[in-house]
């Protein structure tokens, strides 16, 4: 079939196409019975090549992150403005690692740009994790920028066990307007992979190569 008369038909199906009704969402979900949410979420993580730190106080964080870090030899790193403990980024920052901004300055841009090419670490708070696959779920907007999860070699998302739910479908039955309330929605599960023709396995082709998660009392 020729090209134009196939963009036509498909053009023509277009305006008369009628789509199905939405199914009724049940208002509640099934009872799938109590978990330990925490070991669960472990050892999910653990099998997508995630590495689980604690739980560990709030106060703990900071030296959980930096240990992270320096176990990778890190030198730099990038940092969302608010995390869910404090002193993360000055303590990254006492132990020598330079701190990356996410907003490029007016001047010069194309020199801060560059930085990132070689930016080590990123640290990120997370919304939510799922037991059942060991993924954590980022939102991005003002002062959470996307790039921290995605342009370094390490991702370190810090995830207060209070907030892992058994899977997706359960978190967003309880928390169904949090999707609209963000910019960016993206469910994380394990560092980057890639399958290449030959069905090789390659981690951190498109996105960080080492994922590590800490958790929060």
């Amino acid at each position: 079939m020729k090209r134009d008369a196939f963009i036509s038909r498909v053009g023509q199906a277009t305006l008369s196409a009628v789509l199905p009704d939405s199914p009724t969402v049940p208002p509640d979900l099934p009872d799938a019975g109590d978990i330990d949410l925490v070991n669960r979420f472990r050892t999910r993580a653990q099998a997508v090549n995630v590495v689980v730190h604690g739980p560990v106080s709030r106060h703990g964080v900071p030296r959980a992150v930096a240990g992270v870090a320096g176990g990778h030899n890190a030198t730099s790193f990038m940092a969302w403005d608010e995390l869910p403990a404090p002193g993360v980024a000055a303590t990254l920052v006492s132990d020598g690692l330079v701190r990356v901004d996410h907003e490029a300055p007016d001047h010069d841009r194309l020199a801060h740009n560059e930085t990132y090419r070689t930016l080590d670490v990123g640290v990120t708070g997370a919304v939510a994790g799922f037991a059942e696959s060991g993924s954590v779920v980022l939102t991005h907007g003002p002062g959470r920028p996307r790039m921290a999860s995605i342009v370094p070699e390490i991702h370190i998302a810090l995830l207060p066990i209070k907030d892992i739910h058994r899977s997706l479908a359960y978190w967003a039955h309880e928390f169904p307007a949090l999707a609209a309330e963000t910019t960016n929605l993206v469910v994380v599960t394990g560092p980057s992979r890639t399958g290449d023709i030959e069905q090789h396995l390659n981690l951190g082709v498109h996105g960080p190569r080492h994922v590590h998660i800490v958790l929060i009392k």
